[in-house]
């Protein structure tokens, strides 16, 4: 069951301000998202001087001049998704919160080494073993890129099911596409990816999947975040109660 609440009004400034800081926290971690893939790219291709788009998969730039980069974005978006409904008790809430683990095992836990010989073990490789650091980094970044699928389905039945705002310029329907077809982008890019590698496809299918994937998820919460409305205090709409739907 998806509970979609009534949108604070001008009579409510308190509920508001609450809104556009929660708005624009959504829309900051989309954004990161979008920017991610290109600022590993040219942050490998300043700080190394590699080839920006020679890396098998994102996860790979750990190993590059970008490393600081990859840990740090990701350590960031895992603080956000466990923190922003901590206090709910609902499916958004139990998804966002195996999602934030789940990138931050992608963080902490790297994948292998691209060259054994030329890179050296981290600690937790040497403490742990790297078979077992990958598989949990693999594992976590499966969790990921699924629950963070999930999560832009439901934005597009909460969407769905709110009444159309008098200052919105585009429809509850046009919102529920959206996000559906993001979530569809991220399920496509995955099983696209599985039958690539079933029949031996290219090195860079991995990459490609993710960087879909990554900016599906960031165009999904970039646009949730920026309800413009509200976040310039504009919306003076009635607020209108919306029963329970079912997702």
């Amino acid at each position: 069951m998806v509970v979609t609440e009534p949108r604070p009004t001008a009579a409510e400034p308190d509920r508001l301000r609450y809104l556009r800081s929660y708005l624009l926290m959504r829309a900051t971690v989309g954004a990161i998202g979008v920017a991610l893939p290109v600022g590993l790219a040219i942050g490998d291709l300043v700080l190394s001087g590699s080839n920006p788009l020679g890396r098998g998969s994102l996860s790979a730039y750990y190993y590059s001049g970008a490393r600081d980069l990859f840990v740090g974005t990701l350590c960031a978006v895992a603080v956000f998704l466990v923190t922003y409904k901590v206090a709910e008790t609902n499916l958004d809430n139990t998804l966002s919160l195996v999602a934030g683990a789940a990138a931050l095992g992608v963080a902490v836990f790297p994948t292998a080494r691209p060259d054994p010989l030329a890179v050296a073990l981290t600690p937790l490789q040497q403490r742990l073993g790297e078979t077992t650091v990958q598989t949990v980094h693999y594992l976590s970044a499966a969790v990921f890129i699924g629950t963070l699928g999930i999560l832009c389905y439901y934005f597009g039945v909460r969407e769905g099911a709110r009444p159309r705002r008098a200052s919105a310029r585009r429809s509850p329907r046009f919102w529920r596409t959206f996000h559906w077809g993001c979530a569809g982008v991220i399920a496509a890019s995955v099983g696209l990816f599985g039958v690539s590698t079933l029949a031996g496809g290219p090195d860079d299918a991995l990459l490609v999947t993710e960087v879909a994937s990554v900016w599906a998820f960031g165009a999904s919460w970039l646009m949730k975040g920026l309800e413009l409305d509200i976040l310039r205090g504009t919306e003076r709409g009635r607020a209108v109660t919306v029963g329970t739907r079912s997702a």
